[in-house]
């Protein structure tokens, strides 16, 4: 019972962003064939009726997958048009001469920022406009489901049948910190698409400094071993080829405080993408970087 409410926990509570404008987060899910529901997250904000932001799907699972999104928003006429673009990363396994299944869809009777739940029909084009799979969206404001989330918490520390242990997980800002990460896990390849001639891969602690250690090839060639993640931040400037760059992050400890835990940073002149590894002792995870069709 704890696992399960664990888990709603890590896929539905999910903090707003303020970054000068107002960013929305709505959080729900795809549904397809009426039967398999794939979690998904959108955050928008709006530029005098242009809408731009990210989604996230399968958040926090095996393929989980970000993406770019762009659309238009009129207020007057309550209507929101949004179109996934262009994939940031994924974990979904590639296959040769892949390509990516996007949503488009338009949500009537809609109020960004302030409608609570949408229910909506999308169209899953491929980067050709060619129609690859349907189905339906539904969404929640995740400023409701968070108040709702904290509420929980509440009750869940009052329990005195659950341990401190327990409770401890259940902590909101624990949590949030949590969702907003991308975990990498042992023989687990994060698929990163860059248009970046080179990006930088930034190295820390986010945490305690317990003495967790990695070592980090590129292209099978050392980049730094058995070096001590420390707050202070490490910076190496990595070169993107024309093929594919494989950076493999293998734990050569695991701390003071299992597993290793060592926030690794990509960023690029579009994007930052922050993971944190997840790993025991000689353990490794891949991360792969591509250069970006288009």
């Amino acid at each position: 019972m704890i696992r399960k409410i664990l888990l709603y926990y890590l896929f539905f509570m999910m903090p707003l962003l303020c970054l000068g404008q107002e960013r929305h987060d709505y959080i729900g899910g795809i549904v397809l064939n009426d039967t398999l529901t794939i979690t998904y997250k959108i955050s928008l904000v709006d530029k005098n009726g242009k809408v731009e932001g990210y989604s996230i799907s399968d958040l926090g699972g095996k393929y989980e997958t970000k993406s770019t999104v762009f659309g238009e928003y009129n207020e007057d006429a309550k209507e929101l048009s949004f179109r996934e673009t262009q994939t940031i990363y994924t974990k979904t396994p590639l296959e040769p001469n892949y390509d990516f299944c996007y949503i488009n869809t338009t949500i009537k009777n809609f109020s960004l920022g302030k409608t609570k739940k949408v229910k909506t029909k999308f169209i899953g084009l491929f980067s050709d406009n060619v129609e690859c799979i349907s189905g339906e969206l539904f969404l929640s404001l995740a400023e409701k489901i968070e108040d709702k989330m904290e509420r929980m918490v509440e009750k869940i520390n009052k329990m005195k049948r659950i341990p401190d242990s327990i409770k401890q997980r259940f902590q909101p800002l624990k949590m949030m910190d949590t969702l907003n990460m991308n975990i990498l896990r042992r023989d687990q390849t994060l698929s990163i698409f860059s248009k970046s001639k080179d990006v930088n891969l930034i190295i820390y602690d986010g945490g305690k400094e317990d003495g967790d250690k990695i070592t980090v090839y590129a292209n099978n060639k050392p980049l730094f071993e058995n070096y001590e993640a420390k707050k202070e931040q490490k910076i190496i400037r990595v070169k993107i080829g024309e093929g594919t760059t494989t950076l493999v992050i293998k734990a050569t400890n695991e701390g003071v405080i299992a597993p290793n835990t060592v926030v690794v940073e990509l960023q690029d002149e579009d994007n930052t993408i922050k993971a944190l590894s997840n790993l025991k002792k000689g353990e490794s995870t891949t991360i792969n970087i591509l250069k970006a069709k288009g």
